[in-house]
């Protein structure tokens, strides 16, 4: 995908894709054979609300004010304190706000004083990432299944390769690692998918009851055509599911850094939950602690013609 001599960087195509940013940039395509000087654009701020009107844009996906807050999913505790979880998960349910800034920064003064890795955390805090939901099973009647936020793609050709990191210990990295097969669901950017997301975000210590609640708490079934194959989800908050198995090389798919895992999958089939009708959605994302919805669009102000500039 990155062969040489010509290397073409599609950035406009790129940013489209993203699912990690909470905004698209849009800007000319890009050629090492090009000397041409690339002429400045002006941005400006796209309301999102064409693409769907029910979205304030770059809003944040909050607990009901009603529930009782727990703490915070997609944080893991240091690899030497970290153990699995046997405490219920309480279902909250979930609403939109509008948006807030940032509620610290790494070198705020509230921060400046913590050491570095915590300082780390809070700059990461400023970036968005896709949430998503692994789901495995292994020779047990028990599936597995995890949410996560370091879902991210590595390559297209000869067949797609996607990557993600998992704490250990985790039961859901032992069914993986055991059955090499898993799927990865991609989840609406909306209230329905955030529920989906922080019921699962715990993992299912409790055993089946957690698959089994699903229906009740979230509105999502889960189901399995085979005795040991890993469940796919079925909801509204569920955009597609992408049937995984894990590589062979390097180092059979699961690469070990400190206290944690890199999982290299590979692209099987891509399922489309529901029967598709949600094409103005987007996937979920979170930042600064909170899931949230795509917003608006930084696109190149009045008066420059679209995909003109740096051209040969």
């Amino acid at each position: 995908m990155n062969s040489l001599p010509r290397i073409t960087v599609g950035l406009k195509a790129a940013a489209e894709r993203c699912s990690n940013s909470a905004a698209v940039i849009t800007a000319p395509t890009l050629s090492m054979r090009s000397a041409k000087p690339i002429p400045m654009r002006r941005l400006h701020i796209q309301s999102q609300q064409h693409i769907n009107k029910g979205h304030v844009p770059s809003c944040t996906i909050l607990p009901h004010p009603r529930r009782a807050p727990i703490s915070q999913p997609l944080t893991h505790q240091p690899p030497h304190n970290r153990t699995l979880s046997t405490t219920p998960h309480p279902l909250r349910q979930f609403t939109t706000s509008p948006p807030t800034p940032p509620s610290i920064h790494p070198h705020s003064s509230s921060s400046t004083s913590l050491p570095l890795p915590e300082q780390f955390r809070s700059l990461m805090r400023l970036i968005t990432h896709s949430v998503v939901v692994c789901t495995s099973s292994s020779s047990g009647p028990i599936p597995r299944a995890m949410t996560m936020s370091s879902f991210t793609s590595l390559s297209l050709l000869p067949t797609p390769i996607i990557s993600f990191n998992i704490a250990t210990p985790s039961r859901t990295f032992d069914a993986l690692s055991s059955s090499r097969l898993f799927n990865i669901h991609i989840l609406t950017d909306d209230p329905s998918g955030a529920r989906i997301a922080d019921w699962l975000a715990r993992g299912n210590a409790a055993g089946l009851e957690v698959f089994e609640q699903l229906q009740s708490e979230c509105g999502c079934s889960y189901e399995t055509e085979t005795e040991g194959e890993a469940p796919i989800l079925k909801g509204p908050g569920v955009l597609y599911a992408l049937r995984c198995e894990l590589l062979q090389e390097p180092m059979g798919g699961l690469v070990k850094v400190r206290g944690h895992y890199i999982v290299l999958g590979e692209v099987k089939e891509i399922v489309e939950v529901n029967g598709g009708g949600k094409e103005d959605k987007f996937g979920l994302m979170y930042a600064d602690r909170k899931y949230r919805e795509l917003g608006g669009c930084i696109i190149p102000g009045e008066g420059v013609e679209e995909g003109k500039d740096g051209e040969e």
